[in-house]
């Protein structure tokens, strides 16, 4: 497996790009490869791919793809070249099973089945703004949650009453955040429970300054360091997986593709898509990937549904499954926000996508999310209900596809929901909904038995 070292050489003596010539040579190499290997939509409104040869064409593509571009270091400015026996090898060798957490809270991370057949892992939160006066509650609430795995961090723009401005103050807000953390989950009764930092700020500092068995990440901890958009990589994210690598920590990446961006439509981002995992695999050495394909319109809130775009990312999840050992997870973002019905929808609808096409479940969040109105406790074990359910009934893509079609009925025509602060629809305390918030969530659980999910 190539070393984390060569590729830091490689980011100092590969080819000069320009930028932007990086970007329309990203452009052509993925217009032509979608081309090549006929990627195409299949004209109709499925959610989930049913075409068997589709998968493996597409992963042919993404290979052709690294080995031709390679990936960007935006800190230098070079080309960080890949041959195909290297790609091939981190495939080949990447964990299929993540270790995480101590004790009783012990778990293991683990790649799942195309069309399901074991429960499957959870983050249930974070990795949205909270002020800090509810960091440690908040924490705690998510914890509480029996299913979780791990726990993700949040950022905010004040600590101790100042503005978060410059390294000094961010390596401060840092070491805050993972103390936060780790304080909610031992007030959870779950000291052991892995947690995840969210970089306040990717500067080297900011990411290995929360190293910490005590108050921070332990060893069986895990950090978030993501490949940007485009197949780019920054150094300073190599030095703290360097760094995270000898130290032990699980590395996680944010490795969806953005369709309408450098890579095209959404049979580009299909391509990018299925690359992106990869390259975080080769760069950072990341094993945990919430991967697919967004379009900007979904993430800026402004259109409920895309089903082309599900089924973009059926097709890169169906390929990664079959083709490589990448430990995926679908991270659930609504259009609307907490204490809506339209959200609990679109939670069930990304939930069931998720367990059909092979996926564990992530942080379920609002897509415009702002402090203290992204996430409450409920959507998360919402998405866990339905998840079981889904996998309960043993449902197929053929019959998933069905279920999200009328449930995508249902809902036709509807706008985004700004939705409800979490201290205006959860009670932190009692840790439960408020009781206009639980109606709703009965109504909407209700409507999916009577679209055909099963709950016991």
């Amino acid at each position: 497996m190539i070393s984390l070292l060569e590729i830091a050489e490689r980011t100092q003596t590969g080819e000069k790009v320009v930028e932007k010539d990086w970007d329309m040579d990203l452009y052509r190499t993925i217009t032509g490869l979608v081309e090549k290997y006929d990627l195409k939509h299949p004209a109709d409104h499925c959610f989930i791919n049913q075409d068997d040869d589709l998968p493996q064409r597409a992963f042919e593509a993404a290979l052709e793809c690294l080995t031709e571009l390679g990936i960007f270091c935006i800190t230098t400015g070079r080309r960080v070249r890949l041959c195909r026996d290297e790609i091939l090898t981190i495939i080949r060798e990447t964990p299929s099973e993540i270790p995480m957490g101590q004790g009783k809270d012990r778990r293991i991370w683990k790649k799942q089945k195309l069309e399901g057949g074991d429960p499957v892992n959870i983050c249930p939160g974070h990795h949205t703004p909270f002020t800090e006066d509810l960091a440690s509650l908040v924490v705690k609430n998510f914890a509480q949650i029996p299913r979780t795995d791990f726990l993700e961090g949040f950022n905010f723009s004040q600590v101790d009453g100042r503005e978060i401005i410059g390294p000094p103050m961010e390596v401060y807000a840092s070491r805050r955040q993972a103390a936060w953390l780790r304080e909610g989950v031992r007030k959870a009764g779950r000291p052991g429970l892995a947690i995840v930092y969210y970089p306040i700020n990717t500067r080297a500092e900011d990411l290995i300054c929360v190293m910490d068995p005590e108050h921070g990440l332990r060893k069986t901890d895990g950090i978030l360091l993501s490949l940007l958009p485009d197949l780019k990589m920054e150094q300073d994210m190599l030095s703290a997986a360097i760094v995270y690598d000898e130290y032990g920590c699980f590395k996680i990446s944010g490795s969806f593709a953005i369709a309408g961006g450098f890579c095209g439509g959404i049979e580009g981002a299909i391509v990018e898509g299925i690359a992106k995992p990869i390259a975080a695999m080769i760069a950072y050495r990341d094993t945990i990937h919430y991967t697919g394909v967004e379009h900007i319109h979904s993430l800026n809130g402004r259109q409920v549904l895309t089903p082309w775009v599900n089924w973009a990312r059926s097709v890169v999840n169906q390929a990664l499954n079959r083709y490589a050992k990448t430990v995926t997870m679908r991270w659930v973002i609504p259009t609307s926000g907490s204490g809506t019905d339209l959200n609990l929808i679109e939670i069930a609808m990304q939930s069931i996508e998720a367990v059909v096409n092979g996926m564990n479940l992530y942080a379920p969040r609002h897509c415009r999310t702002t402090t203290n109105r992204g996430q409450t406790p409920l959507e998360a074990e919402w998405m866990i209900e339905v998840a079981d359910a889904t996998t309960g009934a043993g449902l197929d893509r053929a019959g998933a596809d069905d279920l999200l079609t009328r449930l995508a009925q249902s809902i036709d025509g509807r706008k985004p929901e700004k939705g409800y602060a979490i201290t205006e629809c959860y009670d932190l305390v009692q840790h439960r909904p408020v009781p206009a918030y639980d109606q709703v969530y009965r109504e909407v659980k209700a409507h999916l038995g009577d679209s055909g999910i099963s709950f016991l």
